[in-house]
């Protein structure tokens, strides 16, 4: 699929109707990865709504049409489920990004033109997916240390990735400076400060509109200085 949402509702098996009831003459493989598809998605949209403390095991087989035993047969418990739906879905995101920021482009696209793109990629999804964007922003620290250590992992996969737009970059440009680590990092978590602003302001679907300010800002804490007069 072309589209990060897209790829976020095929891993989620969000439009697949539920599984038929009583013998199935499906492989017990696709039943399974059906089963699994269909409580993530589950579990992100109960956590969405009702948040994290207001989950239950019941409420989530109950909106993925699924029985008690299955939820346990793929995860230990609510937290098991809601950090499988997180390692999903950044996959996804990730590799989205990743093939934006491979891709040759057209001709004379410039380095800022590159990390515009990824980010608006980012945003778009965030807007395509508030469900997921409010569960990773809003409800994930809910789960506890576990969960809180998982959502590091997540910036620090974004800031992997701007890294390697960086170190792309500057061999084109020798003039910029060599950010630290903490500079990628304070970069990911301006962005994901205001993805939790908007979150919080119910407001996620107007992100996409929010790019050049955001690329702006990674720009800013990056000290990437000014592009040089032609």
């Amino acid at each position: 699929m072309s589209d990060s949402g897209s790829r976020l509702a095929e891993v989620y098996g969000a439009d697949r109707p539920g599984l038929p009831r009583g013998r199935s003459s499906l492989p017990a493989e696709v039943v399974r990865a059906a089963q699994r598809g269909r409580l993530l998605r589950a579990m992100i949209s109960s956590v969405a709504e009702l948040g994290y403390t207001g989950t239950t095991v019941a409420g989530v087989v109950g909106r993925a049409r699924v029985s008690r035993k299955a939820f346990y047969d793929h995860f230990e418990d609510l937290e098991d489920c809601l950090l499988a739906a997180v390692d999903e879905a950044e996959r996804a995101v990730v590799g989205e990004l990743t093939a934006r920021r491979e891709a040759a482009g057209p001709p004379g696209r410039t380095a800022r033109d590159l990390l515009r793109s990824g980010l608006a990629a980012y945003l778009a999804l965030c807007a395509k997916e508030p469900e997921y964007t409010r569960c990773l922003m809003l409800e994930l620290p809910a789960a506890g240390p576990r969960a809180l250590r998982r959502r590091q992992r997540s910036y620090a996969s974004i800031a992997e990735l701007l890294k390697a737009w960086h170190a792309r970059s500057s061999r084109d440009h020798p003039e910029w400076p060599e950010p630290s680590e903490y500079d990628y990092a304070g970069a990911v978590g301006a962005v994901a400060e205001i993805v939790f602003v908007k979150c919080a302001e119910n407001d996620t679907a107007s992100l996409p509109r929010l790019v050049d300010e955001v690329t702006a800002i990674v720009l800013r804490v990056l000290a990437v200085p000014p592009d040089r007069p032609v």
